[in-house]
């Protein structure tokens, strides 16, 4: 059985499921003029070329472990029911299957085999499974599934991150990619394919959830779960990959989601926003630098009102040099944020914590009552996961990450699982409680450059077709 240790860390988390998650206080959601910046074209066009002034590498680092099996969920929900007459989304499937990537890049023998098939479930075994041939849709990672075809062939999600990150600018761009073990080789192979046939060297990192940051599995009276003699455990969601994050050693960082990324030739749009809210954090460091060297009060209202950086709160908080020094010498986040058409997820609101009020991202999960869900529901805008980041402090030296996060502020999760409900601690959520502390300004970005692919459907919306 687990160390003393592991002992103490499950009673931690026991008690911590037992109460729940921590709720945000939210005052008001960001809107644009108070706490959302929105650019002109003249003042992008400025940012832009700010960017074209950096010169140091920048890093792309993109969660990449989610499987592809959710891609096809409602496939598989077919399968298991044993009639697809009635589902419309298998319908739709079925019918524009020949606009598929995966589809184009089949050869003659298989397109034929599809062709004899006699029934849709054929079909969606063929397409899932890996037996008799099987395409084996199911097991690939969501990073290697056919997005695109272009140039005669298909393009996985991390081959366009590749291709549009190293289009970013003429410096060298690194790339992060975090993945599951198991998938090491396919995207050692993925990436040895885009070096052939780019012929070029691109400088790519894959690294692994730390399975020390899993968390303990309880059931629905809070009793903790084994098997074989062990407690059970499970990943702790995304905000376990803040020691992946920390061990970039790159000043400047974007982050994004491994399944929003265009068609490579819808990507210009989504490759100039990447350089305006760059161009951004370049000069609003440039500036907090200066304020850090000569310290003033009103300057950094006046700095703070230009780029609706701090809250009012924490501007007052500001009583002498050192607690202003402290305030502005932190990490620094530029985030986009699109106008909010009814989707799921976080978004950008003034909480107050500690007597305090400052800028954060907030998801559903982390509110509670009638009022706090209306302030909510309020929000005018949604967060894509388009960040920059710059992880080094005002004197040149790097930041310890860990330092900034906020651990009060997990999520406890219910799930069923093999027919039980469980539940289980997620660690403070990658961009809400692990950058709690980080100084942030939120910009609206046009909503194309959002294409998310949650289902396989999404890659027949006009972000990942070629006109």
């Amino acid at each position: 059985m687990p160390s003393s240790h592991s002992e103490a860390s499950l009673k931690n988390q026991s008690d911590k499921v037992k109460h729940g998650s921590p709720k945000i206080k939210i005052i008001a959601p960001c809107k644009v003029g108070n706490g959302v910046l929105k650019l002109d074209a003249n003042q992008k066009d400025f940012f832009e070329n700010k960017f074209q002034k950096i010169t140091k590498p920048i890093c792309y680092f993109v969660p990449a472990s989610g499987s592809g099996s959710r891609m096809f969920d409602f496939l598989q929900a077919e399968l298991s029911l044993g009639n697809s007459e009635f589902a419309l989304k298998t319908k739709e499937f079925v019918a524009r299957l020949k606009e598929f990537s995966f589809y184009k890049a089949l050869d003659i023998d298989q397109k034929n085999r599809i062709n004899q098939f006699s029934s849709t479930l054929e079909l969606i075994n063929f397409i899932l499974g890996q037996q008799d041939g099987g395409l084996g849709m199911e097991y690939f990672p969501k990073g290697l599934v056919p997005f695109h075809s272009y140039g005669g062939d298909e393009k996985s999600a991390f081959y366009e991150h590749l291709i549009q990150g190293a289009a970013l600018s003429s410096n060298k761009a690194n790339f992060h990619f975090t993945i599951q073990l198991s998938h090491k080789r396919s995207f050692e192979n993925a990436l040895e394919r885009f070096v052939k046939e780019n012929e070029s060297e691109v400088n790519v990192c894959f690294s692994f959830q730390d399975t020390q940051t899993d968390s303990f599995v309880f059931d629905e009276n809070y009793a903790p779960k084994t098997k074989n003699g062990r407690y059970m455990q499970r990943p702790s969601g995304h905000g376990a990959l803040l020691g992946n994050l920390n061990t970039i050693q790159d000043q400047f960082v974007l982050v994004k989601n491994i399944d929003n990324v265009q068609h490579h030739y819808k990507s210009k749009n989504n490759l100039r926003i990447w350089r305006v809210l760059c161009g951004v954090l370049a000069e609003v460091k440039a500036e907090l630098k200066e304020l850090y060297i000569n310290p003033n009060e009103e300057r950094l209202s006046l700095l703070s009102k230009k780029f609706q950086l701090f809250s009012k709160e924490e501007i007052v908080l500001t009583k002498d040099t050192e607690s202003l020094k402290r305030l502005i010498n932190r990490p620094l986040r530029i985030c986009g944020m699109v106008l909010n058409e009814g989707k799921s997820g976080g978004g950008p609101f003034f909480i107050e914590s500690n007597g305090s009020v400052s800028k954060q991202i907030v998801e559903g999960a982390q509110v509670n009552g009638l009022e706090q869900q209306n302030l909510f529901e309020s929000g005018t805008h949604f967060n894509p996961v388009m960040m920059a980041l710059d992880t080094f402090d005002l004197e040149g030296r790097k930041f310890d990450l860990q330092d900034y996060c906020n651990d009060d502020q997990y999520f406890v999760v219910n799930k069923i699982f093999k027919g039980e409900k469980i539940t289980f601690m997620e660690r403070p959520g990658l961009w809400n409680g692990s950058m709690f502390n980080w100084n942030t300004i939120f910009i609206e970005i046009p909503g194309d450059t959002f294409t998310p692919v949650k289902t396989v459907l999404d890659l027949l919306n006009p972000g990942h077709i070629q006109d």
